[in-house]
C-alpha cells in the first residue's frame, strides 16, 4: 500500500469514528467543564485566569475527541485521562508565554495541506546548544502550538466541512548528523510529550534521510508501537510532490511555495525571532549533557544504546558522538553479546533441557550399576555351580 492509499484509509476511518462518537465527545467536554473543572479549581487553587485557560482548553473538541478515542470512548477512562493530562498542563504549560519563533520549525499557510485537508508543519530538525530543560520547554511549546493550530482550523471549518483532526510532519534531516543528534532529548520526547498530545500526528515524513541516521532510527523504532511505525514515510522528493503537489509545498521541496524562511506561520509576529530570555523567563538554562553520557550511563544491551552490544567509551566534548574504546568493533565483544542475549532469551529453555539431561545421565548410571551388581551375582553363582556338582559326586562315591 502507497502513502497516499495508506494516509487515506487512516483519514477515512478517523473521521467515521468522529462523526460516531461527535455527539459522544461534546457530552463529555460538558461533563469536563461542569464537574471536572471545578474539582481541580478547588484542588489545586487556580487563579480565574488560570480557570479560563483551562476551561479553553476543555473546549477544544480535536483535543478531547482523541483522548477519548484512544480511550476507546469509554467514559470514566476518558474523564480520568483528560483529567490527569488537565492537571499535568497546569504544572507545565501554565502560565503560557509569549509565542516563540523558532528558525527550524514552520507552520505552513492555511490553503498548503495534503490532499486531505491536514495542515502541515515542517521540522527542520538541527543541533540545540542549550540545556536539556530549555528544550523540553522549546519542544512543549511548538507542540501546543501545533494543537491551538490545528484548534483554529477546527473552529473556523464550516458547517458542512470537515474539520482537520490531525497534522503532517515534515521532519528534514538534511542540518543535523548523527553526531549533532541527543537520544536523551528524542527519547524523552517520545515517551514524554507525545503521549500528551495524542493522535495529533497523522504521518511524518522523513526528508533528506540517508545513511548516517539509520543507527538513530534503530533506536527509534523500537520506541515506537506498531500504529505509529505505519504512519513514518521515507519518500523520495518525486514521491513527496506526487503526493502534496507543487502548491503545498516550498520552494526547498519542489514546490511553489515562498521559501521556509520567508513562510508566514501563526507564531510569526513580524518582529523576527524572539529571545530566548524573554520566552522563558523562569528558567536558568541547565550545562548540556553530552549524548555520550547518556548512552554510556544505559546498559550495552539496552535498545537506548546506539552501538547495541559493544562497549562505548566517553568523551568530554557534548559534541563528539560515543567511540569505542578500542577503536573498531570488535567480533569478541559481538559473540559475548550474542551469548549473553541467547541466554536471556532462553535461559529458561535451557536450563530444563540441561536438568533433564542431568536426570537422564543419574538415571543411566543407577541402571548401568544395578546391571553390573546383578552380573556380578549372575556370575558368582555361575562359579559355585561347579563346586557344588564336586561336592554331590564326592558323596555318591
Amino acid at each position: 500500500m502507497d502513502i497516499y492509499e495508506r494516509l487515506r484509509a487512516n483519514r477515512d476511518k478517523l473521521l467515521e469514528t468522529y462523526r460516531t462518537n461527535l455527539e459522544e465527545t461534546r457530552n463529555l467536554q460538558a461533563t469536563l467543564i461542569r464537574d471536572i473543572l471545578p474539582s481541580v479549581t478547588g484542588e489545586l487553587n487556580l487563579s480565574p485566569d488560570a480557570t479560563e485557560w483551562a476551561r479553553e482548553w476543555l473546549s477544544d473538541t480535536s483535543s478531547i475527541f482523541r483522548i477519548a478515542r484512544r480511550n476507546k470512548f469509554t467514559t470514566s477512562f476518558a474523564l480520568e485521562s483528560i483529567r490527569k493530562n488537565l492537571v499535568w498542563r497546569l504544572s507545565t504549560l501554565w502560565p503560557p508565554v509569549a509565542p516563540i519563533d523558532l528558525p527550524n520549525v514552520h507552520i505552513l499557510p492555511p490553503h498548503a495541506r495534503d490532499p486531505f485537508g491536514r495542515p502541515t508543519i515542517v521540522v527542520e530538525v538541527m543541533e540545540f546548544t542549550e540545556g536539556f530543560e530549555v528544550q523540553k520547554r522549546l519542544i512543549f511549546q511548538v507542540f501546543e502550538q501545533c494543537r491551538q493550530h490545528l484548534q483554529d482550523l477546527h473552529n473556523s471549518s464550516g458547517a458542512n466541512e470537515e474539520p482537520p483532526l490531525q497534522v503532517i510532519v515534515l521532519c528534514d534531516l538534511k542540518k543535523v548528523s548523527y553526531q549533532s543528534l541527543r537520544l536523551d532529548v528524542l527519547t524523552w520526547t517520545l515517551r514524554e510529550v507525545i503521549p500528551r498530545f495524542p493522535g495529533m500526528l497523522a504521518g511524518v515524513f522523513m526528508l533528506n534521510y540517508s545513511w548516517a541516521h539509520s543507527g538513530v532510527w534503530s533506536v527509534v523504532k523500537h520506541l515506537l508501537p506498531e500504529a505509529a511505525l505505519s504512519r513514518v514515510f521515507f519518500p523520495t522528493q518525486a514521491q513527496l510532490i506526487s503526493y502534496f503537489t507543487p502548491s503545498a509545498l516550498p520552494e526547498e521541496y519542489g514546490g511553489s511555495l515562498l521559501s521556509l524562511i520567508d513562510t508566514e506561520g501563526p507564531s510569526r509576529t513580524g518582529e523576527g525571532p524572539s529571545p530566548l530570555h524573554s520566552v522563558l523567563p523562569n528558567s536558568e538554562p541547565i550545562p548540556s549533557t553530552a549524548t555520550k553520557s547518556f548512552v554510556s550511563s544505559i546498559s550495552p544491551t539496552s535498545l537506548l544504546n546506539p552501538f547495541f552490544g559493544y562497549p562505548v567509551s566517553s568523551s568530554s566534548s557534548s559534541s563528539r558522538s560515543p567511540s569505542f574504546p578500542h577503536g573498531r568493533r570488535r567480533k569478541r565483544d559481538l559473540a559475548r553479546t550474542l551469548i549473553l542475549l541467547l541466554w536471556l532469551r532462553w535461559r529458561s529453555h535451557i536450563t530444563f533441557g540441561l536438568c533433564l539431561i542431568a536426570l537422564a545421565l543419574t538415571i543411566k548410571l543407577v541402571i548401568r550399576k544395578r546391571r553390573i551388581g546383578s552380573l556380578g551375582n549372575f556370575l558368582n553363582g555361575a562359579n559355585n555351580i561347579p563346586n557344588r556338582w564336586h561336592g554331590t559326586w564326592k558323596t555318591r562315591v
